[in-house]
């Protein structure tokens, strides 16, 4: 069952975690789920807006809870958390899934900040250039 802070978020999407993602410890690296968070909540924040040209401003408030291990299958969650006239902010948190006993685990949390750019590569009006 899905944890009940979750209501207002969209599941966005999975990931595996494989050899490749695993640092001495046997456990994920935190660039590597930051680098997930990164690019998959920029997707998330083209579709709600209906606009494709952002540029990452900052990651706040990034909190490691859990470990995640090899074979875990890690659901990454967003939503909205405030548009701006030329940003937006994503709350962003991903969960080790369990389908077996259809568990969840928290393995990390963030906002992130992206700025809306134009051709030019200066700051845009997001709901100006929507469309």
């Amino acid at each position: 069952m899905l944890p009940e802070g979750l209501k207002d978020y969209k599941l966005i999407t999975q990931h595996l975690v494989m050899n490749e993602h695993l640092n001495p410890n046997h456990h994920i690296f935190g660039g590597q789920l930051t680098v997930w968070l990164d690019k998959d909540l920029y997707v998330f924040a083209c579709g709600e807006l209906s606009y494709k040209k952002f540029a990452t401003l900052s990651m706040d408030n990034i909190r490691f809870r859990n470990p995640a291990k090899l074979g875990d299958i890690l659901q990454i969650y967003g939503r909205i958390k405030q548009i701006r006239r030329s940003s937006v902010c994503v709350f962003g948190k991903i969960l080790a899934y369990d389908p077996v006993l259809n568990t969840y685990s928290e393995i990390i949390a963030c906002e992130i900040t992206y700025v809306a750019l134009n051709d030019r590569g200066k700051p845009a009006r997001i709901l100006a250039e929507r469309g």
